[in-house]
């Protein structure tokens, strides 16, 4: 793979919020997650595991976990923000709820589900200041291990024609009684994989030159406290499309 075939695997890669029902070849998920365990972790300590959830019935229950536990407890809490600078799917009229909690979770019909799960008893395999009480939280080595890990799962997806999305999950008792997972092993994210149900339009980023420095930190291109909240009307704009997409309302 050269260059110019990477950036365009990078930029195929999206968030995918529906799927088709369609299921997908058992090695596709093997390939997935083949690739994301050759991830960067912290001294190789390799902090993950998976359970591959096919069964519709399991999905079902932990898509409904999702939408009625985790995203109805972040839907709440984001009202609490002025509606200004409440995340894009968010910042809806009160008897819209539905609606925006589908602009995040549609992914119910996804035919695969994968459970990311991290055990952070295995960040002692790193050096000693990566150290965290591991009964409470992960460090932040370990963190970094499953954002490498997880970047690698859905670059793998996007590489084989499939969507992916990436859950984080704020509770974790009931999906813990759905699959079982023990302490103090967590539930990191889940990630729903299947055939993309729509046309997504091309990633929103900022432009690259007002993020690069080059041999010492270029003061004017500090944000200053005072622009930060235009930052987030800019960020809200370049992502509001992304989200409004999933439900039919944008070309994205």
């Amino acid at each position: 793979m050269n260059y110019e075939q990477f950036l365009e695997l990078a930029r195929y890669r999206r968030s995918v919020r529906k799927f088709k029902p369609d299921p997908i070849p058992d090695d596709y998920v093997t390939k997935i997650l083949d690739a994301a365990h050759y991830a960067m972790s912290g001294a190789n300590s390799q902090p993950w595991e998976f359970i591959v959830v096919k069964n519709p019935e399991t999905r079902k229950k932990i898509f409904e976990v999702y939408r009625k536990q985790d995203l109805n407890r972040i839907y709440h809490i984001e009202q609490q923000r002025s509606a200004r600078y409440r995340h894009p799917a968010f910042n809806v009229a009160p008897e819209e709820k539905d609606m925006a909690i589908s602009m995040i979770a549609s992914w119910g019909d996804a035919p695969v589900l994968i459970a990311v799960l991290a055990d952070p008893r295995k960040q002692l395999g790193s050096v000693a200041a990566s150290f965290a009480d591991i009964s409470v939280n992960l460090s932040s080595v370990c963190l970094a291990s499953m954002c490498h890990l997880h970047m690698m799962i859905h670059l793998a997806a996007a590489s084989l024609g499939l969507g992916s999305q990436r859950v984080d999950v704020i509770v974790q008792e009931p999906f813990r009684q759905i699959l079982g997972y023990p302490e103090p092993v967590r539930l990191d994210t889940l990630v729903p994989v299947g055939y993309r149900a729509y046309e997504l339009g091309p990633p929103h980023r900022l432009p690259l030159k007002k993020l690069v420095h080059y041999e010492k930190y270029d003061m004017a291109k500090y944000l200053k406290d005072e622009d930060f909240l235009k930052y987030l009307d800019a960020i809200h704009a370049l992502g509001r499309p992304g989200y409004r997409v999933a439900i039919g309302e944008s070309k994205g």
